[in-house]
């Protein structure tokens, strides 16, 4: 037995997610409201339960083909989609124990679902700290993109220091010789320092050349803080009252995740960057809370992996993906209407194929992995800061 819960039902979507047995920010319904209003698509939950009370959620984001220049080519009738998990955000099934009969029952009732409601492909970005990439194997094609890292926080604060890598142990120490002050700012301090964060957030994304796409607005800011409160943490360093550097994390349960970070490229110099992290995960262990993720590199083990693995280098933990074509036919209809469109071969591996950037274009660069293509949507392309 399953429910599908829509995004116009939030009180129905909480009521369902309470009753979960694990917890994670993804799965909640305010997140699904900041992927709504970027323009990703309409966000459901799947929920399974069987007889003996065993439940599955299953957070996803249905995107419509039609939106696509080229559908019409591909001679669709009807409307067909396509789904992933929550954008800039991890998915798959979360579940107390992974019980084989109900994640057995559980992806056959989904895939059901799928074949009969014209979703022709399935991305998921499994989530890193639950591995339940492993629960789904044998359903569909399951592929190790990349490490990403979290911090142990059931340890001391002695011992997260004594973790580090000595260049960070040193970056730490500068910090605190030139008197960088760290402070932790709730929604209104937050909401109230928005515009000194987001210039430096802008900076950030221009200094390492970010497409357009991947550019937050000030409104997806305010918006966030709005929905969730308390477990949206903003760290940041100052000197002498001016802010050197942030990182917008959130919190669910006993995890902390970094989602978005912003720093004054002149104070590098000074270990900001290091002494934030720092300092956040030992705020965190202080709130009892026991992990913080810091996500990956863009690729592989590159500069911000090992940025971030220097901060616990036992603590790499494997991010896959999940691909599956629930409409065969009308998959390949779609990727032979995306060559004739682009009057080009595919280019590097990318899923779903029909939703390949076009070599040259300005999304070609970013992550594979994150699947994050779709209609631009205004609380990103009108940031208030903009020029």
């Amino acid at each position: 037995m399953h429910q599908l819960i829509s995004f116009a039902e939030p009180e129905r979507w909480e009521h369902a997610y309470a009753q979960a047995s694990r917890q994670d920010v993804y799965y909640r319904h305010a997140y699904a409201e900041l992927c709504h209003c970027m323009g990703d698509g309409d966000p459901f939950l799947f929920v399974y339960e069987d007889g003996a009370g065993h439940r599955v959620c299953y957070a996803f984001i249905r995107r419509p083909l039609q939106a696509l220049p080229f559908a019409s080519d591909a001679g669709l009738e009807g409307d067909w989609y396509d789904i992933i998990s929550p954008t800039y955000g991890y998915g798959g099934p979360l579940c107390a124990e992974p019980h084989e009969p109900v994640l057995r029952a559980f992806r056959a009732e989904f895939e059901a679902y799928c074949r009969g409601a014209n979703i022709v492909s399935e991305f998921i970005r499994f989530h890193p700290l639950l591995g339940n990439h492993r629960l789904l194997e044998e359903t569909m094609d399951v592929i190790r993109d990349r490490e990403t890292v979290f911090i142990d926080l059931s340890c001391s604060e002695e011992e997260l220091f004594a973790r580090c890598h000595p260049h960070h142990q040193r970056n730490l120490r500068k910090a605190l010789k030139h008197g960088l002050e760290f402070r932790v700012l709730d929604a209104h301090e937050s909401l109230q320092q928005l515009d000194m964060f987001y210039r430096l957030y802008r900076a950030t994304m221009d200094k390492v050349g970010s497409a357009p796409y991947f550019y937050f607005s000030t409104e997806y800011l305010e918006r966030l803080f709005s929905r969730f409160g308390s477990n949206a943490v903003l760290g940041a360093v100052y000197l002498e009252g001016r802010m050197l550097s942030a990182a917008l994390c959130l919190r669910e349960g006993d995890t902390l995740v970094y989602h978005l970070g912003a720093s004054d490229k002149a104070a590098l110099h000074l270990g900001t960057n290091v002494f934030q992290f720092h300092q956040i995960a030992q705020w965190a262990k202080r709130q009892g809370l026991r992990a913080f993720h810091l996500g990956g590199g863009h690729r592989g083990r590159d500069s911000l992996f090992q940025f971030k693995h220097r901060f616990n280098p036992e603590g790499t933990l494997e991010f896959h993906s999940g691909r599956k074509v629930h409409q065969p036919e009308v998959y390949a209809r779609m990727v032979q209407a995306w060559q004739r469109y682009h009057a080009s071969a595919l280019p590097e591996p990318f899923f779903p194929a029909y939703r390949s950037p076009p070599v040259g274009h300005a999304m070609a660069s970013a992550p594979r992995a994150g699947a994050r293509f779709g209609p631009t949507a205004s609380l990103r392309r009108t940031p208030r800061l903009a020029r």
